[in-house]
């Protein structure tokens, strides 16, 4: 995606630049519908950036360049014609995915995620490109991902680029330099000086990784080397100019030579590469000096010069190569070389089940787009919050949703059923029992494959629905989330609901759970909390300024509170939500945020246990000692909700100890009381439900209750969706934090979801318009154009 929107940037920035100098608004009108095909091609980061780098070219145009006096205010509306253009074409897809952005844990980005910068070193790889090593096959020196961290211009190109920073100074066009220097400082991000700036901007802040900010700064680069090829090789220059040219690479030839028997060239095995390169191409400059060879003639050499440095460094490289088949590594009919796991999963007849991994990256990534067999995890940059919340309750996850295994991982958690997990697939067996997949798990062994991965089938799994006669209902979602990890919630009798999404009509068959939120809430930081260790903070690796407790859970660390006194007397469940980091790492962003924020150095070798001490007019209790699973990384949106076991909270004073029993790291972000109902719920056995159709827009079956009641469907809560029982359209409102629900009357129903997003639907109708339009305003240009042609055709100013 990224190649695909940088490809276009050239186009969309001459076209811009014609527009803008010629003052026509047929080519500004081109620039916009390039620059909104750009939008639906590629990343919108690339495009942001652009516009950013047009609005920079725009400005200084108007303002310093010498045709500055005609081009107000015609630079302001071409800008808004290439903006308007772009973003009406492109509005099939920015309005969806704004949508989905808000939905999704796009919004999860902070303030290290957005300013991870390269390391400045990374601009020695422009010509000397083994600079960190690890291409054609010398060593590594530095640890360094080439991903963002390799610019190879070429020996040949570097020259043309700073013969054109030349050329454009001595014409007094300070632009060019000006925006390679920027963009280049942009890319450094938290290792340079703009990366709080960046942070600060709307739009720039929503996108990861500042080092993409170097692809603009390249391209602003490659059209130097051109202005630069232009002057060196293509024009006449002066005698004097051609001698000092000649004495510049002389030097710099004898340099290279210098250094080419030392330590410096052991170092790096492509110093000697470089100085052939150099050798090479001052000798096609010095023959078109000479006029030995036309200027056609040279500039086809210095390209074919600069083809060869290119292919010779990237041609095979670890960065854009794999040693694996791709045909059998990860397709339609292999996973990691075998295909027998995949076709056992694919004679299952049922079509209401999903697959859980705890495998190879095939397995749990996007593995399942490719065999069309419904799974729970993937990579995905968008995942809705919801789903990312719910599955975390009960699976350590990495990378977006790519589960690992080990005992942080809750296989026989309800959660999974209510996934619709049927079959779980786990490599090295000998992990089985960590996992609790052994002597009394709801998995059963059904299948073997070469001794390494082994397939669980579970029949307690959830197909598609089930019909609850009550529900529950609590604040809000990170309450119901809180709850669902308790060992109190049991998905065939207990619905959760949250209170903005209550249908009016079910209040009778409805129960709120009251609760207290002891932190952050008003009893936090009253005298009457006391903390042993840790401190109150606002979490600087979350992209909202979220209170914690930071640092918190060294054994024997407590947390002291009283319980507010006006809780109603009963049972409450304590529910705990945190971070503590299993993973050894390092990163530029953690080191800066370690010196002030310790612990985050800290990474967990064994599951933190916690216990909960009530003491009350009544005498002390204990919570049994709960252990605590641990998270991916300190990031405030990997918390997890632990239940550290319900109390019995009495009239008069109640006091609550939380103790770590092992020393630990945590940051703290919740401390929840949420009393339990008084009686047990029953679960309904008058229901069926039956003629299922399922398609990806539509979803229709029949039920029949004996009561009234709720409908649970296991799939995600998702706005576009649109509910229809007996024809009528019916309120769908999120179940259990992350599913669908209806209410409904006793008695049997047609009941239908279908997918009818009326977002799509508006940008689709917008985005039609403006093609259509554009096309009708090209034709009509066009004629006026054949029309026009006896006046002569325009000249170009001369600028760069």
């Amino acid at each position: 995606n990224a190649i695909n929107a940088m490809a276009w940037s050239p186009l969309i920035f001459l076209l811009a630049r014609r527009g803008l100098l010629y003052k026509d608004m047929f080519y500004s009108a081109a620039a916009g519908i390039c620059f909104g095909v750009q939008l639906l091609a590629g990343r919108w980061q690339h495009s942001v950036y652009l516009a950013l780098l047009l609005f920079f070219y725009f400005a200084y145009e108007a303002c310093a360049g010498p045709l500055r006096s005609k081009l107000w205010p015609h630079w302001i509306t071409g800008l808004g014609v290439i903006a308007a253009l772009g973003a009406a074409l492109a509005m099939v897809q920015i309005i969806p995915a704004y949508q989905l952005g808000v939905e999704s844990i796009r919004s999860y980005v902070n303030y290290w995620e957005v300013t991870a910068g390269n390391d400045p070193r990374f601009l020695w790889t422009s010509f000397i490109p083994n600079f960190f090593g690890g291409i054609n096959e010398f060593p590594q020196r530095i640890p360094y991902d080439l991903t963002f961290n390799y610019i190879y211009l070429t020996v040949p190109g570097v020259f043309l680029i700073l013969c054109g920073m030349v050329a454009t100074l001595r014409q007094r066009n300070f632009f060019w330099l000006g925006a390679a220097l920027l963009f280049t400082e942009l890319s450094f991000g938290n290792q340079g000086h703009m990366a709080a700036l960046v942070y600060a901007t709307p739009v720039l802040n929503l996108f990861r990784v500042s080092a993409a900010f170097f692809e603009i700064a390249n391209m602003v680069l490659c059209l130097l080397a051109a202005i630069g090829a232009e002057r060196l090789l293509a024009n006449d220059l002066s005698r004097r100019a051609q001698k000092f040219i000649a004495a510049v690479l002389a030097l710099l030839i004898l340099g290279g030579a210098a250094g080419a028997y030392g330590p410096l060239a052991a170092n790096l095995p492509s110093w000697r590469h470089a100085l052939a390169a150099l050798v090479v191409f001052s000798a096609i400059a010095i023959a078109r000096f000479g006029n030995r060879l036309k200027a056609s003639h040279a500039l086809w050499a210095v390209l074919a010069l600069t083809f060869f440095d290119l292919w010779f460094y990237n041609s095979g490289q670890k960065f854009n190569g794999a040693p694996e088949n791709p045909s059998t590594f990860m397709s339609a009919d292999y996973a990691v070389g075998r295909r027998e796991s995949l076709e056992f999963l694919r004679a299952d007849p049922q079509t209401d089940l999903r697959v859980a991994a705890l495998a190879e990256y095939q397995w749990t990534g996007n593995g399942w787009n490719l065999w069309r067999i419904p799974g729970i995890t993937g990579v995905n940059p968008v995942a809705l919050r919801r789903y990312y919340d719910n599955m975390r309750v009960f699976s350590h996850v990495l990378n977006v949703r790519m589960a690992t295994g080990g005992e942080d991982h809750n296989t026989n958690s309800p959660l999974a059923d209510l996934l619709g997990v049927k079959y779980l697939l786990l490599a090295n067996p000998e992990r089985e029992s960590a996992l609790g997949l052994g002597a009394g798990s709801k998995y059963t062994p059904v299948f073997d494959d070469m001794g390494w991965w082994r397939i669980y089938r579970n029949e307690q799994y959830f197909r598609r629905a089930w019909f609850y006669p009550r529900a529950y209902v609590l604040p809000g979602e990170e309450e119901v989330i809180s709850l669902l990890g308790a060992s109190w919630f049991d998905p065939r009798r207990v619905l959760l609901l949250e209170q903005d999404g209550v249908p009016p009509a079910a209040e009778q068959r409805l129960e709120a759970l009251s609760t207290l939120q002891i932190f952050p809430g008003p009893n936090f930081p009253a005298n009457d909390v006391q903390l042993t260790s840790g401190r109150e903070v606002s979490d600087p690796y979350c992209a909202e300024p979220v209170p914690m407790i930071g640092g918190w859970g060294g054994q024997g660390s407590e947390i002291r509170f009283a319980v507010p006194s006006g809780a109603p007397p009963g049972r409450y469940r304590l529910l705990f939500r945190y971070t503590g980091n299993e993973l050894e790492m390092s990163s530029l962003g953690l080191e800066m945020m370690s010196q002030e924020y310790p612990w985050y150095r800290t990474a967990l070798p064994v599951m933190p246990r916690l216990e909960a001490v009530l003491e009350n007019p009544t005498g002390s209790q204990s919570t049994a000692p709960t252990s605590l699973p641990r998270t991916f990384g300190w990031p405030c949106h990997e918390a997890r909700a632990a239940d550290l076991g319900e109390v019995g909270i009495v009239a008069g004073e109640n006091r609550i100890t939380i103790r770590s029993l092992e020393d630990s790291a945590l940051n703290v972000y919740s401390i929840l009381l949420v009393r339990m109902p008084d009686e047990p719920t029953p679960q309904s056995q008058d229901f069926s439900f039956s003629n299922f159709s399922v398609s990806e827009t539509r979803i229709a079956f029949d039920a029949a209750v004996g009561e009234d009641g709720f409908v649970l469907l296991n799939e995600v809560y998702y706005p576009g969706w649109e509910a229809l029982v007996d024809g009528q359209p019916s309120h769908i409102f999120p179940a259990d934090g992350l599913f669908r629900a209806l209410y409904l009357t006793a008695g049997s129903h047609q009941i239908e979801f279908h997918f009818r997003p009326p977002y799509f639907y508006w940008g689709a109708a917008i985005s039609l318009h403006t093609a259509v339009l554009f096309l009708i305003f090209l034709k009509l240009s066009l004629r006026k154009r054949r029309l026009a042609r006896q006046s002569g055709p325009a000249t170009e100013p001369n600028r760069q």
